[in-house]
């Protein structure tokens, strides 16, 4: 099992490599379809672009976990895993009302509990990815 530690290492790393509203297919948008429009002066670029070789990164297997933590029956603690690490500095009242938005509601008791257990979730499917 992968102790504490190691998994806020993990999440630490893909909260640099995936957080910060860099990414726009993750639920937390950096920018908006106008701004795009403005900044590229009314065209939208493409986006394929440049595709990079897949490296397979630490952050990448936590990526790959908490996709699948949405595709199954544990959205909601997938939800509130993106929501704890991605907005660290946003009050809990905030994340709570931005969840609902996307159709999450939860008290502050439940939001903790689905979080603790998208941990441990996360934890048991990297322990798998390393047996594998």
């Amino acid at each position: 099992m992968i102790d504490r530690e190691s998994l806020e290492i993990r999440l630490n790393g893909w909260v640099q490599e995936y957080g910060g509203g860099r990414y726009e297919n993750i639920g937390y948008p950096s920018s908006n379809i106008l701004k795009t429009l403005i900044d590229h002066e009314g065209f939208i670029p493409s986006s394929r672009g440049f595709v990079p070789i897949p490296i397979r990164s630490a952050a990448d297997e936590v990526e790959a976990a908490v996709k699948e933590m949405e595709k199954s029956d544990w959205l909601r603690c997938a939800r509130v895993l993106r929501s704890d690490y991605f907005l660290p500095n946003v009050p809990i009242e905030v994340r709570l009302r931005n969840l609902q938005r996307e159709g999450v509601h939860l008290s502050r008791t439940s939001y903790y509990e689905h979080l603790a257990q998208a941990k441990a979730y996360l934890a048991g499917a990297l322990m798998r990815g390393k047996a594998a």
